[in-house]
Parts: structure tokens; sequence; C-alpha cells
């Protein structure tokens, strides 16, 4: 599931998607336990790690930077 919106990040209109299982556990990890991760929505732009709960562009929050790294490794 895809949906267009502003990225703040980017200044933009881009595509966000649902954070896999991978990013989910690390805002829980970041976030606590007790956080709900489950309506959580990423930018797909290129090095863009914004992040936003559904429906609220201001609850938003940056994954770590480990992913921008993942994500340069994966386009190699």
């Amino acid at each position: 599931m895809i949906r267009s919106r502003a990225c703040p990040t980017c200044g933009t209109m881009q595509e966000f998607r649902r954070l896999d299982d991978k990013e989910r556990a690390a805002v829980r990890a970041a976030k606590g336990d007790r956080h709900f991760v489950n309506d959580l929505w990423r930018c797909t732009a290129v090095g863009c790690l914004t992040y936003f709960r559904a429906g609220n562009l201001g609850d938003r929050d940056l994954l770590p930077e480990t992913f921008r790294k993942e994500e340069a490794a994966a386009e190699e």
C-alpha cells in the first residue's frame, strides 16, 4: 500500500509505504516497548529516513542512520 504525501524532509510530494518489520523494530527499540508502530509510514525517496503516523504528519521522526546505509548497499 502506497500513499502520496508532502514529505517535510524532501520538501516535495513523495510516495510513502508502511514500515517493514525491521523498521518497526528499530522504532520500537528507540521509543519503547509500549510505542504503537503498526500505523507508521516511511518516505520512499532515496536516502530519506522520514516516517510518520497515518493521518498525522505532525507526528513524525527519522529512522536510524543504519537504514540509509542499508538502502545504499542494496542499490549497489
